[in-house]
């Protein structure tokens, strides 16, 4: 038996909660903003126009937005690991039996090559899956709205990932590639479309983890 998790654990939980969801929908709010400024910025430039007052007001818009995107982005991130590190001690507090995943070493792999690529999103699939009361055994079940947020962020990451490493190599070296405009912008705005559902899942799967620990349990309280 268990009992509940103590007031001050899902209080906190619920702050970062509500923090990464409001940094991550702001976040990509902006960023949804930002892809029609940048549309008729590439349309003004085109056109021969980019001395116009219109170049000057979508460039304002694109340049406010992607500086809000970005503050935005940088306190959602801090609000998620935070969250991540205190959902995943949460089930360690409860004393469920068979758990893998590790506080520390999850918010750290986020950030270590090779392994953020796979250990998140096992973290993530387990603590949904136990959060939700499934045993040990169905730790690793498939859960669709992980795998698609996963699926989302890997897509857009990589997406723009090759813009970047194509703008760094024809700026920086000799060498260049040539890419249509409309191709590398059509490629850009993908990787923040995949970027926009990406956060969209994040902020579900967040609620919902948050939501499901309201009812998990401690096993230390049934004998107070």
């Amino acid at each position: 038996m268990q009992g509940q998790i103590a007031p001050r654990d899902k209080a906190r939980l619920k702050t970062y909660s509500i923090v990464t969801q409001v940094a991550v929908a702001g976040s990509a709010l902006c960023c949804i903003v930002f892809v029609p400024a940048m549309v008729a910025m590439q349309y003004i430039i085109r056109s021969g126009l980019y001395r116009s007052p219109q170049f000057q007001v979508w460039a304002m818009i694109a340049g406010f937005t992607l500086i809000i995107a970005t503050v935005l982005f940088l306190i959602g991130a801090v609000a998620f690991l935070l969250w991540f590190h205190k959902a995943i001690t949460n089930l360690r507090n409860v004393g469920l039996s068979g758990l893998v995943a590790r506080p520390l070493w999850a918010v750290a792999s986020v950030f270590v090559p090779v392994a953020q690529l796979f250990i998140p999103f096992a973290t993530m699939r387990e603590l949904w899956n136990r959060s939700h009361g499934e045993d040990e055994y169905q730790a690793r079940a498939s859960v669709g709205t992980v795998t698609t947020w996963w699926t989302c962020l890997l897509t857009g990451t990589l997406l723009m990932t090759v813009q970047f490493i194509t703008a760094f190599i024809n700026l920086l070296t000799p060498f260049k590639i040539m890419t249509p405009k409309v191709l590398a912008l059509g490629l850009s705005l993908a990787g923040l479309a995949f970027w926009c559902l990406a956060a969209g899942y994040l902020a579900v799967i967040v609620r919902r983890i948050t939501t499901a620990q309201d009812s998990l349990m401690d096993g230390t309280s049934i004998f107070a």
